[in-house]
């Protein structure tokens, strides 16, 4: 895979962002696709004019550039339900991403590729692998019942071996 050196990880691996600033870029990323009912119409001005702060020249063009990949990610996914599943992910990885799990960069690369159409997004028979559950289940709430397994029995298999997945699947590179 090749890495592609992005602004934003820059300015924070030299200091020159706030973690203020950057957890607000964030949060628009998972939060303004929400605005939607698909990926079609979202633009990069939609994410810049949800932020709370003010950004200097260089974080705005770091910020655009993020951005500009989570348009072309929202692109892809036409239909409604895709669309959903997009912003379920966007989510799970914000939360990720605030966890320190999943790496800016990291991120960035796997915007890049579901842009490209080069990656999809995860798939999953919840019903066949959990049973009954509730209308609307999504990824998010498959991530949050391995955590609860494994916070319940840490040497769970099954639920390591499928967080796993899932996290490669969603962008989080294994540490190593």
């Amino acid at each position: 895979m090749i890495i592609t050196a992005y602004q934003l990880p820059a300015l924070k691996e030299q200091n020159m962002i706030s973690t203020n600033d950057l957890q607000d870029i964030i949060r628009m990323l998972a939060h303004a696709p929400l605005l939607y009912d698909d990926g079609q119409h979202i633009q990069v001005q939609d994410y810049l004019e949800g932020l709370e702060v003010g950004l200097t020249h260089d974080t705005r063009r770091a910020a655009i550039e993020l951005y500009e990949l989570g348009v072309k990610a929202c692109r892809q996914f036409k239909d409604v339900l895709a669309y959903e599943q997009l912003q379920d992910v966007l989510g799970l990885q914000a939360e990720l991403w605030q966890e320190g799990v999943l790496a800016l960069q990291d991120w960035m690369n796997w915007l890049k590729e579901i842009g490209e159409g080069r990656r999809t997004l995860p798939e999953y028979d919840f019903a066949s692998i959990l049973g009954e559950l509730p209308e609307g289940y999504m990824i998010h709430d498959f991530h949050d019942e391995l955590q609860v397994r494994l916070e319940q029995d840490a040497s769970n298999a099954w639920a390591n071996e499928e967080r796993s997945r899932l996290y490669t699947a969603i962008g989080v590179q294994e540490a190593g």
